[in-house]
């Protein structure tokens, strides 16, 4: 249950966008944007080649493996 301060029952029901609710909003709003953009980094480097190494040998062994049961 919503606690409503004695000042604000007069108004309760009405939509209305508190300072705190705005804040939090651009704060979400912020915090969305900065992920966005570390992520966008971190996706747009090339794949590392020690990284690159180990997928081609998984495949390989991984290929093998689905020729044995197939």
């Amino acid at each position: 249950m919503k606690l409503i301060p004695s000042n604000h029952a007069a108004s309760y029901g009405q939509t209305h966008t508190t300072v705190s609710s705005l804040a939090d909003a651009l704060l979400l709003a912020k915090l969305g944007y900065d992920l966005r953009a570390m992520y966008t980094d971190v996706t747009d480097e090339p794949v590392p080649q020690e990284l690159d190494g180990l997928i081609a040998r998984l495949h390989t062994v991984l290929g093998d493996e689905s020729e044995r049961r197939g």
